[in-house]
């Protein structure tokens, strides 16, 4: 029980933290394109795989356990702390798409100026 509780915070490091951490600084570069659509795809893809995931939960629950409280509990745990993901890609991508709102209405200043 005790090996359990240490490895606990590990894996939950190795498993959201590093992929996150790595998958946001792809999201920085991806948001950056002139075209929006390629730095909504992270946000998208976490979102969908956390509802997913949260399903998945809730089925597989659901047949295993009588409780239906702990039943949803559990999954809405779940549901939580996979959409801690996809709230840091789109805070990356609202930061860094804000360059481009700021230069589109510098751009638009400036030609009304002519």
């Amino acid at each position: 029980m005790k090996i359990i509780s240490i490895f606990t915070p590990v894996v939950l490091f190795l498993g959201l933290v590093v992929p996150t951490a790595a998958l946001a600084v792809v999201e920085y570069f991806l948001a950056r394109v002139e075209s929006p659509w390629p730095g909504r795809i992270l946000p998208i893809l976490s979102g969908v795989y956390s509802l997913l995931m949260a399903l998945m939960v809730l089925l597989n629950m659901s047949t295993a356990i009588s409780s239906l409280g702990m039943v949803v509990l559990t999954a809405l745990a779940v549901l939580v702390l996979l959409n801690i993901p996809t709230a840091i890609f789109l805070a990356v991508y609202r930061t860094t798409r804000r360059h481009f709102a700021e230069k589109r209405n510098m751009d638009h200043r400036d030609i009304q100026d002519l």
